[in-house]
């Protein structure tokens, strides 16, 4: 009899205890995130003996006991990489949705308060100036529903401006998060290593590192390769995050207005991001104006383009109505002249108009209309007379004008250049009777070739003989001969005479180049100019009316956001899916591990009473062997 029994019970009893510390480090982390099931895998000790070529002739081979293998982590890679692929999409879309459902809350559309409602609001306002044009209280409502549509405006603007400023904060605040998750993978990597080199299973490092691994997934695309020394390496658009101990980090520079481009720390280099919450946020703040960035944007650029979008509604609504208004008279104006002053503020030269960016922000009333409503030109005529040499009203009931204006919510905002004269005012003898002369219009056919049609302005053959009492008959007149001439007909070539104060504006197609204009008095002259039309508008909204063209933003917004929605929802039953799939292996079930208790410890306790029948054996060969016959 020896101890090799004793020896099989101890190692049964360290073996289940330790089976049995196992179940409990199970029962513990249960609702520990990212903690990985772990089983103890027991294996027989090396038995006894070793066969040779001379046997003793025992029985054999016999068992020496158990011992504990390994502690294995209960986890499925493959699982981990189908989670973290779906990652980067649901990180994705789930940024887009949440900016997008912002947006849908700015606009506010469809509502009483929205801008919509509040444009409708402004051109009825016009309408109702159309039919009392003399009103003082309607002139006044006319200014109120525009300073309301401006403030709209400017609202609108600078909340969709705060919105881009606040996703631009969260993309330095990601950046930072992605460099303390990869900073801490590349500490775990050194960790992991040391540990397995020493023959150990670094299991609860291992579940850190996974799960840092997770939730970097989600920030932005990443690949992870395992290596062979326990360690991973990380990669994100052609470059290295994560090599072993070594880890290389983002960084952001700004451009002018404090936009975030994200760069490598190391390099300055501009870094790729293909996906994750990272991207989204991008897509969503556009790119910055640094030189770096590629053209045209590698990003949906969904808050730029839809500032974008309202400016160039802005913009429209401001200078077509200030280019009516101009054309018209006020009930303050007792010249023979449009008054030529702009209902809204914008700059006098086409540069300056097209230097402003921003109108959605710019947009306001003019200060001479909203100070006195009396200022708005809402007639087409003059409104005063003098022709019997007493100043009086002539024409208050004259609401023309306000009707061309009001009928800009229905206009299809055609693309047009114009060309403008010199001011006019000094050199027109008003009442301007024995017009004569001609005009020269230059335009380019169909097959693109420059041409050019004579249009008489003599007024000798027409009875009665025509007396222009101010520049808008004079305007309308050579209107009319413009519309009437058969070659500008055939040539599809249509000319709309306007006024700006005591200029004449000649507005046409895009086949219109320029107009030649010599104007007599009784056969002498007058005046004459020659003028290109060079003239054009950029940044404004072409071939649609207002009112459709934010009918189509808000309804593309709409179904963008139901998209972005869907997806989000679509993401999260794959994930939740997919996590419920490694739950399933790798999640601690309390059931089975109660399961696992009873049978480590029963089994320790067998051993235990293995240990005392061992004990006892040897207690009776020591102790009462040989007594007999004392």
């Amino acid at each position: 009899m020896s101890l090799f029994g004793i020896e099989i019970g101890k190692k049964s009893i360290m073996s289940q205890q330790m089976a049995l510390e196992v179940t409990g480090h199970n029962v513990a982390n249960a609702n520990t995130e990212g903690y990985t099931r772990q089983k103890a895998n027991l294996t027989t000790t090396r038995p006894y003996h070793t066969p040779v070529l001379v046997s003793s002739g025992k029985a054999g081979q016999l068992g020496t006991g158990v011992t504990v293998k390994d502690i294995q982590r209960i986890r499925d890679s493959f699982l981990d990489d189908q989670i973290r692929n779906e990652n980067k999409r649901s990180g994705y879309w789930n940024a887009v949705y949440d900016a997008l459902a912002k947006i849908e809350v700015i606009l506010n559309e469809p509502s009483e308060d929205g801008l919509r409602s509040v444009m409708d609001l402004y051109w009825k306002a016009w309408q109702d100036l159309v039919a009392h044009p003399e009103s003082e209280a309607v002139r006044a409502t006319v200014v109120q529903r525009a300073m309301a549509m401006a403030d709209t405006f400017n609202h609108t603007y600078k909340q969709l401006k705060e919105l881009r400023e606040d996703v631009n904060a969260s993309i330095a605040i990601k950046v930072v998060e992605i460099n303390s998750i990869i900073q801490q993978v590349a500490d775990l990597n050194q960790q992991i290593l040391a540990i397995t080199i020493a023959g150990k299973q670094p299991n609860d490092l291992l579940d850190r590192r996974d799960l840092l691994l997770d939730q970097l997934s989600r920030l932005i695309s990443v690949n992870i390769v395992q290596e062979t020394n326990g360690m991973v390496a990380v990669q994100m658009g052609g470059r290295t995050l994560v090599q072993g101990v070594e880890y290389y980090e983002l960084s952001t520079v700004q451009d002018i207005y404090g936009m975030h481009m994200v760069v490598w720390k190391d390099t300055g280099v501009r870094a790729v991001i293909e996906g994750g919450e990272l991207k989204g946020l991008l897509d969503v703040r556009g790119k910055t104006d640094r030189p770096e960035e590629p053209d045209p944007s590698p990003y949906r650029e969904i808050v730029p383009e839809m500032i974008d979008q309202l400016n160039a509604l802005a913009k429209t609504i401001v200078l077509r109505t200030n280019e009516l208004h101009r054309n018209g008279f006020s009930l303050n104006n007792q010249t023979k002249f449009p008054d030529g002053i702009n209902f809204f503020n914008a700059p006098a030269t086409l540069a300056d108009i097209d230097a402003i960016k921003n109108w959605a922000e710019y947009i306001s009333v003019n200060r001479d209309i909203a100070s006195d409503p009396k200022n708005i030109a809402a007639a087409a005529y003059r409104t005063w007379d003098d022709s019997t040499g007493i100043l009086q009203k002539y024409n208050f009931g004259d609401g023309a004008n306000a009707l061309r204006i009001a009928q800009l919510k229905h206009d299809f905002n055609a693309v047009y250049v114009w060309a403008e004269t010199p001011k006019l005012g000094a050199v027109l003898p008003f009442p301007y009777a024995g017009l004569g002369g001609d005009m020269e219009v230059f335009y380019k056919d169909s097959g693109g070739n420059l041409v050019s049609q004579v249009i008489s302005l003599d007024t000798a053959g027409i009875t009665p003989s025509p007396v222009f009492r101010d520049l808008a008959e004079l305007a309308g007149f050579i209107q009319q001969k413009l519309q009437e001439d058969p070659v500008l007909k055939a040539n599809n070539v249509k000319i709309e005479v306007l006024c700006s104060g005591d200029k004449l504006v000649f507005k046409a197609g895009e086949s219109f180049t320029a107009v030649s204009v010599n104007l007599l008095k009784d056969g002498n002259p007058v005046t004459s100019f020659n003028i290109n039309a060079d003239y054009s508008l950029t940044g404004v909204i072409k071939h649609v009316t207002g009112d459709d063209y934010w009918r189509a933003i808000t309804a593309n917004k709409g179904v963008q956001t139901a998209e972005a929605k869907r997806m989000v929802e679509s993401q999260e039953i794959l994930l939740n899916q997919l996590e419920t799939k490694r739950q399933s292996i790798s999640g601690v079930s309390l059931d089975e591990e109660m399961t696992n208790m009873i049978k480590f410890q029963h089994a320790y306790n067998a051993a235990a009473r293995y240990i005392t029948a061992m004990d006892e054996a040897l207690e009776v060969i020591v102790n009462r062997l040989g007594l007999v016959g004392r």
